[in-house]
């Protein structure tokens, strides 16, 4: 897939559907990554891939999450499993900084890095999101995947899978979000 063409049409994908990630499109997305603008050569992503088994340690978390916000129903359940156990999922943690610039540029790396994932599934078919929520935050979940916060910060779950479906997003034009000077 062309470059320009993979950065015009990837999308968030929400819904996945049951069907099996191969290691090597994870592979591909993980050395993509690895490929990020690195500020000052610092290197500072990590990459947890996590299987099947880890991710449903994660249900009672979330469904504790969302029922903070009203009662949990059959079908909310469902759906947080259905999107906790299906599509595969790499977290991305950064090395925490006190240097305030170093972590401003370390998480901007981070960040790209992310991207290069997500632009390496959809290059190989697949659909991806990266999700920033409450799980991301929970000392449970910190615990579940052995990151010690005082030393990595959690900066998203990425959800690579077979889309259920694509969103189109219709962007506003670019012209409204650029200056030109001379």
């Amino acid at each position: 897939m062309d470059l320009h063409h993979a950065i015009r049409t990837r999308s968030t994908v929400h819904r996945y559907l049951a069907e099996p990630v191969p290691t090597d499109v994870i592979d591909r997305a993980l050395a993509a990554a690895h490929q990020a603008p690195n500020h000052k050569l610092t290197w500072p992503w990590r990459f947890t891939v996590v299987g099947a088994k880890t991710r449903a340690l994660f249900l009672p978390v979330a469904e504790a999450l969302k029922a903070k916000r009203g009662p949990l129903t059959d079908k909310g359940r469902a759906l947080i499993a259905e999107k906790l156990l299906n599509p595969s999922l790499i977290v991305v943690s950064m090395m925490r900084c006190e240097v305030p610039f170093q972590a401003r540029e370390d998480y901007a790396a981070t960040a790209c890095a992310i991207q290069h994932i997500q632009l390496s599934a959809h290059a190989d078919g697949f659909g991806a999101k990266w999700s920033s929520g409450g799980l991301t935050t929970a000392p449970d979940t910190y615990r579940t995947l052995e990151i010690d916060p005082a030393i990595e910060e959690i900066v998203g779950f990425i959800w690579i899978g077979v889309p259920a479906q694509r969103s189109e997003v219709v962007r506003p034009p670019l012209e409204g979000f650029v200056r030109r000077l001379d």
